[in-house]
Parts: structure tokens; sequence; C-alpha cells
């Protein structure tokens, strides 16, 4: 939670400021990196061979998968979302020469 909590206010300021031309690139590696660690607790809190202390009890197994299944697939839409509408992340093109001229000086 340590680098999630920053990035994802991150990403709710991209998703409110059209322009953010960084927001594409970091939900795909922050996506790439959430389903990795979603995978690899999964697999190690159901594992046999954990100890008991840090398995989760059978009662809970379901109410635990839906919770990281969804906070792992959330990451993966946002990401989604990022790329297939990413003209909404792009900076506009000054349309006429004065605009254009006021950029470069």
């Amino acid at each position: 939670m340590f680098y999630l909590v920053p990035f994802f206010g991150l990403a709710l300021y991209g998703l409110l400021e059209p322009g953010c031309e960084w927001m594409p690139d970091l939900t795909v590696v922050f996506a790439g990196a959430i389903a990795q660690a979603q995978f690899s607790h999964i697999g190690a809190s159901l594992h046999t061979r954990t100890s008991l202390t840090y398995r989760v009890p059978q009662n809970e197994v379901s109410s635990f998968l839906y919770t990281n299944i969804l906070f792992a697939v959330g990451a993966q839409l946002l990401a989604f979302r990022c790329i297939t509408f990413s003209s909404f992340f792009r900076r506009e093109i000054p349309r006429n020469i004065n605009e254009l001229e006021k950029k470069i000086n």
C-alpha cells in the first residue's frame, strides 16, 4: 500500500485533468505490478505448506478471493481505459499559428 496509495491518488488526478501524458504508461506498469503481487499473495495465502497463522481460514476463502481478484481486476480495467481512450491524455495541439508561436517563444 506504500506505493499504491500515491499511485491511486495520481490516477484520480489524471482521470479528472485532461492532458496527463504519463497516465497510460504509468497505469500499465502498475497494473502489471498489482497483478503479479495479487497472484503471489493469493497463491501463498491458500497454499497448504503455508503455516496456519498466515493461511486464510476455510470459511473466509470466498470473500478473500473476491476482494483480491477485484483489487487486481480494478487496476487492469484502469489500464485498459487509459490505453483505449488515450486521446483524453494527450495535450492539445495549437490550432493556429499565433498560438504555436507563443508556445515556441
